[in-house]
């Protein structure tokens, strides 16, 4: 799950305490091109909407059905597209793709309001979870089932059963204070991922104003060995932007330790070079670990501003974690 989808929750707790009705629709599969990952949730009460399983169209046609009576009886399973030989296709998005959909119009009864708060209370917690509907009569039935250990099927199905997977979110894990680092932590948290934020520099405290209570980050005035040590795993992201050896080095000792699946630190082709030469010289660092580092940091789009270079850095996160090449 995504942080973004917790703003969703959130609406949809606020909606079920205002004793309204409402639809949440969950993507459970997707065929071709489809513009969000399997698992996004969108919520509507036929006029609001919160979050997203298209890029608008989806939302509007499921809108009009409601209008039009449709799902409002039970937990359904709808596909949106062409493509799928089932009944209940009305056609493909604009995209070429197609989703399958599983529809639950949130009635006011118990069993839901304590699914939903618990739900939400996981989400925060940040803890791998699985949802469970049974779709097998039409009082479908709800179970939340909490996860020691992640799993990578997302998504499971049988003839009367769907069950969903949320597995902890993705977190970007910042080093030093300065713009860039800034608007990395605006861009992180617009994608969905968990940003954290230490430095030890307290004489520069006055210059962070991104801080927890105006929608971004406080800074942890600790180590980063020990900030990584506690954050860093393989759903990190650990990047270097402190421009300064006492910060940027001493994380980058003991990053490559984690299973960060990105490792980034911001200098040039010269800085890099010569942070290589020293964590080579001082720790033993070899060029096969070295080649997790991504440095120069950020894609190559020629990024001069610290918001240009900031928008290059999250995109090259972004592509690693999709598993895209270079």
């Amino acid at each position: 799950m995504q942080l973004t989808d917790f703003d969703v929750l959130k609406q949809a707790n606020i909606w079920f305490e205002q004793q309204k009705m409402f639809w949440m629709c969950t993507i459970i599969g997707t065929y071709g091109s489809a513009p969000r990952p399997i698992g996004s949730i969108f919520i509507t009460d036929g006029k609001q909407r919160v979050g997203s399983i298209s890029g608008g169209c989806l939302e509007d046609a499921f809108v009009d059905m409601l209008e039009r009576g449709e799902f409002e009886q039970h937990d359904q399973i709808f596909v949106y597209g062409k493509h799928l030989d089932e009944p209940n296709v009305v056609r493909e998005l604009p995209c070429g793709g197609t989703i399958r959909l599983l529809v639950e119009p949130m009635r006011q009864n118990e069993d839901n309001r304590q699914h939903l708060h618990q739900w939400l209370t996981t989400a925060e917690a940040k803890q791998p979870c699985q949802r469970v509907i049974d779709l097998s009569s039409k009082t479908s039935h709800k179970q939340l089932v909490m996860l020691e250990n992640e799993t990578a099927q997302v998504i499971g199905e049988t003839a009367s059963t769907i069950t969903l997977t949320y597995g902890q979110v993705w977190s970007i894990l910042l080093l030093g204070i300065g713009q860039v680092t800034q608007h990395v932590a605006e861009l992180g948290i617009m994608a969905g991922y968990d940003v954290k934020l230490c430095d030890m520099r307290k004489e520069l405290a006055d210059s962070w104003s991104f801080t927890k209570a105006r929608g971004g980050v406080d800074i942890e005035w600790r180590s980063p060995d020990d900030f990584i040590e506690q954050y860093a795993n393989e759903r990190s992201a650990v990047l270097a932007l402190a421009h300064d050896p006492r910060i940027d080095d001493v994380g980058l000792m003991t990053v490559f330790e984690t299973d960060a699946f990105y490792i980034g630190a911001m200098g040039s082709s010269r800085t890099s070079a010569n942070r290589r030469e020293r964590l080579s010289r001082i720790c033993g660092f070899t060029e096969s670990e070295f080649k997790r580092l991504h440095a120069p940091i950020g894609l190559p789009i020629g990024s001069k501003t610290p918001v240009e270079i900031a928008i290059a850095i999250l995109a090259d996160i972004i592509r690693v974690r999709n598993g895209k090449g270079e």
